[in-house]
């Protein structure tokens, strides 16, 4: 039986709830110094886990993870866009820097193992730092689309 009641808001939260825990937990994952890497790899295993088996009843499942997956990354979106918007806009946007970096806190662990290199003049953590509210939804995303793949591959067998 297929579930069509509400799919998209209720996986939004799901999403939205998992990254602002671990945006809780790196601060303390963070003492743990070369063993803090296992939060942002745990982070990438549990969206690809919700991607996987929380969507398996949804009609369109792809299409449901990936939206749901860009809604619960808006913030971070929104912020980016403002950053690099930069002095387009009619107020001083520096706060900004340092909420985009509060919103993806559960990277940081990886921050340390990048090259010191800077791409047209912005360091390579904060090019990371701007770009992974887009690529993050593309996680469960590919969580969904394993398991459509499974599921259409388990129906040809029986």
């Amino acid at each position: 039986m297929r579930q069509t009641a509400r799919p998209l808001p209720d996986l939004i939260k799901k999403l939205f709830g998992l990254h602002i825990c671990f945006i809780l937990i790196t601060p303390l994952l963070l003492t743990f110094n070369r063993f803090s890497i296992g939060g942002p790899l745990a982070y990438a295993a549990i969206l690809f886990w919700v991607g996987f088996r929380r969507t398996e009843k949804f009609l369109k499942p792809l299409r449901t993870t990936l939206l749901a997956g860009y809604f619960s990354q808006l913030p971070g979106i929104i912020i980016t866009l403002i950053i690099m918007a930069g002095n387009r806009l009619p107020f001083a946007n520096d706060a900004f820097d340092f909420l985009i970096q509060i919103w993806q806190t559960p990277l940081s662990p990886i921050y340390p193992l990048l090259p010191r290199t800077s791409l047209l003049g912005i360091p390579l953590y904060f090019c990371l730092t701007l770009t992974a509210s887009f690529l993050l939804p593309l996680i469960p995303a590919g969580g969904a689309y394993l398991s459509q793949k499974l599921k259409k591959s388990d129906q040809a067998t029986v």
